[in-house]
């Protein structure tokens, strides 16, 4: 399977990606923080691939996720090309009665199975699991 992104300037550093199917990114090379530059998107995408794939499986294994938030900390040479040494994954995930056991085999199958960008990263990759529990509702 082949993919293809367009990635067209626009003006100074700042470009837009394009996908055939619609997707679009902005890309700052200028680090102006007007949006996200191409080694933060990388960030980004880690954090969007593995986690389309932790909560597909959390909701098959009839998970109570209420909600979930991943940080991706990426740690760079300070030299160019400045690459990714090393990448922390945080998953922060809120439910009722969530089953660690679930999460960690979720965030192992994504991390290292079926993440297409976690698969073609270099650096090792780590990561976190916290859970924060919340009450059953109350019986109607």
């Amino acid at each position: 399977m082949t993919k293809i992104v367009h990635v067209n300037w626009q003006s100074q550093r700042s470009f837009v990606a394009t996908t055939d199917e619609g997707g679009i990114a902005v890309v700052d090379g200028s680090h102006s923080g007007k949006s996200m530059s191409a080694s933060e998107l990388l960030l980004a995408a880690l954090g969007g691939c593995v986690s389309t794939t932790v909560l597909d499986i959390l909701e098959k294994k009839r998970q109570q996720v209420t909600g979930y938030e991943v940080r991706v900390e990426g740690e760079q040479m300070p030299d160019w090309p400045k690459s990714y040494t090393s990448i922390h994954v945080t998953y922060r995930v809120t439910g009722i009665d969530i089953d660690r056991a679930a999460v960690e085999r979720a965030v192992y199958l994504a991390e290292t199975k079926y993440c297409t960008v976690a698969g073609s990263l270099k650096p090792p990759i780590t990561w976190t699991i916290e859970i924060v529990s919340e009450p059953a509702p109350a019986p109607a």
